[in-house]
């Protein structure tokens, strides 16, 4: 097993790839990988949406080596929409923090706000791609997955 200070260190070296569209990075004794894989504004005849959705898988290394697993979504939304000659406004948002599987796939006319790219859009979204990256980084690592408790 190799220790956990060189884990930590050599994950963003490792699991960084330009044709992937997350980002990993260490804090403390934790390994993050980060997807913001949906930033757009759509729009339609009657109204205008933007989307934010964010996703963060998070390793946390113990001193025995195993490490625990935590999930955290964040979705926003916000637009305008005309209705019957009237104008209306409104937003939401939510969170999540626990374990989660997710696969999404959308699409619209709009632009994406990360690239200046307008036109048809398509996000694709998958949780598992983020997890087996860092899962197998670890298991070559000689880590383990620590058990329900502990």
């Amino acid at each position: 097993m190799i220790e956990k200070a060189k884990v930590l260190a050599d994950a963003p070296g490792v699991l960084n790839k330009e044709d992937q569209p997350w980002v990993v990075t260490v804090e403390g004794n934790k390994i993050i990988a980060k997807w913001n894989w949906m930033d757009a504004t759509f729009f339609s005849a009657a109204e205008v949406n933007k989307e934010i959705k964010d996703y963060s898988f998070t390793v946390t290394l113990d001193d025995k080596g195993k490490y625990k697993e935590l999930d955290t979504t964040e979705n926003k939304s916000g637009g305008v929409k005309m209705s019957g000659g009237k104008m209306s406004f409104g937003s939401s948002s939510s969170s999540f923090a626990g374990k989660t599987n997710q696969k999404s796939f959308s699409f619209g006319t709009g632009t994406d706000n990360k690239t200046g790219e307008t036109g048809f859009l398509v996000h694709k979204f998958d949780t598992t791609i983020v997890k087996k990256a860092v899962r197998d980084y670890l298991e070559s690592c000689g880590w383990k997955k620590a058990g329900l408790f502990g």
